[in-house]
């Protein structure tokens, strides 16, 4: 099989992508990234096609459209292809080029995400999170699924957990990673937000005989990143702190964190991160820090799910120690997500390579 994955280069689309690729047995991949001209020809394709996405194009006129608006050298690159059985793409701006480029090389067209405002009806498969359930009538070309498809999975964590102790200098123990998000409308981590998590680390952490392993993003305010850095950077019990704009021996300390950690505390506000860390087969809590709006977002109806399967537990930053030691107590593992599995056995049968077509479960 050889699948052809389209990239705006936002980092979120890419994991997503290159976790479904990387799970494909036997599949040659050829990365492509798009760039349009200017945005308002992004835009106005996304009209266009929300139009005549239905109607038969010839060849020459798509490539005119593309020549129209991409940039020479995606435009070139586009024309070099061929032989291609799968079209993959994440994310809106990518949506009406799968489309037409899947009908110039007769490959089949795959969407992560709801293409707006295209919609889904004319991909031949469509991948939704659970927060996308709604807005989609049952088809036969939608998969579902609770979160994000993305690279990480217990396999993956375990084989790198020796060779990342041994590069940090580390010992066998009890090893807690925290995940930082940052701001959006609906929630944000304050400075009183991480002087709590600081002092709940500071007392917990020792009496537990644990290690604390924490990573900032880019969207974590600057006066709280820089708070979280002194404050946990070269203490005893913090071994490893990460902001993603500084170097490290690490080759990627953000998974490294995930590898190595029996209990993973993840900011609510990052969907992904919680994805991800849902897939690693750790024990995952999922922090509330302060909230902007009244409102819970939309989200939080998929944390309460995932927690009704056992998969993550929820916490308010007031309970954080509490749920620390009874976490750590606790035998019983969570439930492990296992999105990018659906989604590989989805396309799949699309193609035709899973001989019994009644077998999966996870199309409508």
């Amino acid at each position: 099989m050889k699948i052809l994955v389209l990239s705006d280069k936002k980092p979120g689309h890419y994991k997503q992508s290159l976790g479904i690729v990387q799970k494909i047995p036997d599949c040659r991949v050829e990365w492509v990234e798009i760039e349009y001209r200017a945005k308002w020809r992004d835009n106005l394709l996304r009209v266009f096609m929300c139009v005549f996405q239905g109607v038969p194009l010839s060849s020459g006129f798509i490539q005119k459209m593309f020549k129209w608006c991409l940039t020479t050298q995606t435009y070139n690159t586009l024309l070099k292809l061929q032989d291609t059985d799968v079209i993959l793409s994440t994310g809106s701006s990518l949506g009406a080029i799968n489309l037409l480029l899947s009908r110039t090389l007769h490959a089949k067209s795959v969407t992560c995400l709801r293409p707006s405002p295209i919609g889904i009806r004319h991909f031949d498969l469509a991948i939704l999170p659970k927060l996308y359930w709604d807005k989609a009538k049952p088809s036969d070309n939608i998969c579902q699924t609770i979160g994000v498809p993305n690279p990480i999975s217990p396999e993956l964590l375990d084989t790198d957990k020796a060779s990342i102790m041994q590069s940090l200098n580390l010992q066998e123990g009890i090893y807690i990673g925290i995940l930082i998000g940052g701001s959006d409308r609906h929630e944000t981590i304050t400075m009183d937000d991480a002087m709590h998590l600081h002092e709940i680390c500071n007392t917990v952490i020792s009496k537990l005989n644990a290690k604390v392993l924490i990573t900032t993003s880019r969207r974590t305010p600057p006066e709280v990143n820089s708070y979280l850095k002194s404050s946990f950077e070269n203490v005893e019990w913090c071994p490893l702190f990460v902001e993603p704009t500084t170097p490290s021996e690490l080759e990627d300390p953000y998974q490294a964190i995930l590898s190595l950690s029996e209990l993973l505390i993840v900011s609510a506000d990052s969907f992904s991160m919680v994805c991800e860390a849902a897939s690693s087969g750790r024990k995952v809590s999922v922090l509330s820090l302060t909230q902007k709006r009244k409102k819970l977002p939309k989200r939080y109806s998929i944390y309460e799910y995932m927690e009704k399967q056992s998969i993550i537990n929820q916490c308010k930053l007031t309970e954080l120690d509490k749920q620390i030691t009874r976490e750590l107590n606790c035998q019983t593992l969570d439930n492990q997500l296992r999105d990018t599995e659906k989604v590989v056995i989805a396309i799949q049968h699309l193609i035709g390579k899973v001989e019994d077509k009644n077998e999966t479960s996870y199309c409508n």
